[in-house]
């Protein structure tokens, strides 16, 4: 659509692919495939429904190292890296997307959710709002009052207000919501014994994590159970506070992103025919493709 940019969460699409297609779909070198494949569906499915002009694709590498991992060395450790073959894969994605003449961004230094929200901060304007694919919840505080998240894979779609209603805070306060909980997925420390919930409503009285540090004591007057116990939880824990609270808000600054291009170009219908060719996608996938890049 004309007044919509399409961010796409791209890593968690792969892995998808990854994990839920047989290791057996293989290229002609023999190399396994399936994550190719089942990415380059969904990129198909989503082009033809969407009929996206403006849309780029970000992409997670492999970070030696990022500004998340030289504040907390143990950010994301608990995730295994990524095996050869799929990071194999990740390059043939990444070359698809370009074949098809769309943007697509990574970066050694920043994780793809800093250069969606780079992006996102970009071009947001009263024109033009943001669509942001993706099934990670720490995206949704990138929301603004005109933009969707949108889960692709289950059709769940959420703006502004769902989001405030399903987080129980407003996209603006989610990362410091965060701060406060944890994030296991990410490795993120939080506060012991408080969780989502009590964190939403902290936030609900004192709006900010500043303010809240500030007032503590005042936290045991709150009107449910546990109150004063929450309160000594802060207490005896607020360094972790330092530590979270510096780790969950995405970077909307990478300066890299300034010379993206957003607007789809013409396809590489050569590069198009090679990679599928090289990939084992089949007469019936490349006649699709051939199709629906004709469009453009």
């Amino acid at each position: 659509m004309q007044n919509r940019l399409y961010l796409v969460d791209s890593s968690i699409y792969v892995f998808k692919a990854w994990f839920s297609l047989p290791d057996t779909l293989a290229n002609t070198q023999g190399e396994p495939n399936n994550a190719f494949l089942g990415f380059t569906d969904f990129v198909y499915q989503f082009l033809m429904a969407e009929k996206p002009s403006r849309v780029v694709f970000a992409f997670d590498e492999s970070l030696k190292s990022s500004a998340r991992n030289e504040i907390y060395p143990e950010y994301k450790a608990n995730r295994e890296s990524a095996p050869i073959e799929l990071k194999r894969q990740f390059k043939w994605c990444r070359q698809w997307i370009n074949a098809l003449g769309i943007s697509e961004v990574a970066s050694n230094r920043y994780e793809a959710d800093d250069l969606i929200g780079t992006l996102a901060v970009m071009h947001r304007d009263n024109q033009h709002s943001i669509v942001i694919l993706t099934a990670d919840k720490d995206l949704a505080q990138l929301i603004r009052h005109q933009d969707v998240w949108w889960s692709y894979a289950t059709g769940q779609q959420l703006n502004y207000r769902a989001i405030t209603k399903k987080f129980g805070v407003r996209p603006e306060q989610i990362a410091e919501q965060l701060a406060i909980a944890g994030d296991k997925v990410d490795n993120i420390p939080g506060i012991p014994g408080i969780g989502m919930t009590i964190a939403a409503r902290l936030l609900t009285k004192f709006e900010t994590l500043s303010n809240l540090r500030q007032n503590i004591n005042q936290v045991k007057t709150m009107k449910f159970r546990g109150a004063e116990r929450i309160m000594n939880l802060l207490k005896e824990h607020e360094s972790i506070l330092e530590i979270s609270s510096q780790l969950t808000p995405i970077d909307c600054q990478v300066e890299a992103m300034r010379n993206v291009n957003v607007v789809r170009k013409k396809p590489d219908l050569e590069a198009l025919r090679t990679i599928s060719e090289q990939q084992n996608m089949g007469d019936r996938r490349q006649q699709k493709w051939l199709s629906l890049v004709a469009q453009y």
